[in-house]
């Protein structure tokens, strides 16, 4: 009997310990993203030059434990073209893309018990209608590789802030992929709460 009562009183103190580290949970955010890197959403055609805001991001993911995750992100684009840099510029349209991705990363607990938790993630990215036939060439929407590595900070309270630099495959239909040309590289910010 007082090996049972032994027994038990060591599993529920390290499933306390267990519950005290459980890492998973919803979270929601968002924030925005710009170009960096060779490849931009900038190039010259006939003359005119196209540019394109700052990206909006929205996002949720589940952290599934102190390593896995699984991310989905929304993301929207303006696009600009200009004749010459005095002018304002005229609307291109704005381009949407909407990603599925899988986390894997470490959560290290500071003192504090806010986390940080270093990742890389690989997932498709699939671009809406105008933007494919825009950038890619394709007449219906198309979707790509995207990877990305970051570090998310999750303080105690649940508010977190990631920071990343993603790279997404834009080769062209027909076209074979140049790794120097055709990676749209990103830095993004976001801002969110984790339940």
């Amino acid at each position: 009997m007082k090996k049972l009562i032994l027994a038990s009183t060591l599993a529920l103190m390290s499933a306390s310990s267990f519950a005290a580290d459980d890492h998973s949970g919803f979270r929601v955010g968002g924030g925005f993203g710009t170009d960096i890197g060779k490849y931009q959403l900038r190039d010259s055609v006939g003359g005119e030059k196209q540019e394109a805001d700052p990206s909006v991001v929205l996002e949720a993911g589940y952290d599934f434990n102190s390593i896995f995750a699984i991310n989905v992100k929304g993301s929207a684009t303006g696009l600009k073209s200009y004749e010459n840099k005095k002018d304002k510029g005229a609307g291109l349209g704005t381009a949407y893309d909407l990603a599925v991705e899988a986390e894997a990363g470490y959560t290290f607990v500071t003192p504090g018990d806010a986390s940080i938790k270093p990742y890389i993630a690989l997932g498709a990215v699939g671009f809406d209608k105008d933007t494919s036939a825009l950038m890619l060439g394709e007449d219906k929407g198309s979707v790509r590789a995207r990877g990305a590595a970051g570090v998310r900070m999750t303080l105690d309270n649940g508010v977190y802030f990631d920071g990343r630099i993603q790279a997404t495959d834009v080769t062209a239909k027909g076209d074979k992929f140049n790794g120097k040309d055709d990676l749209l590289t990103q830095g993004m910010v976001t801002v969110g709460y984790k339940f």
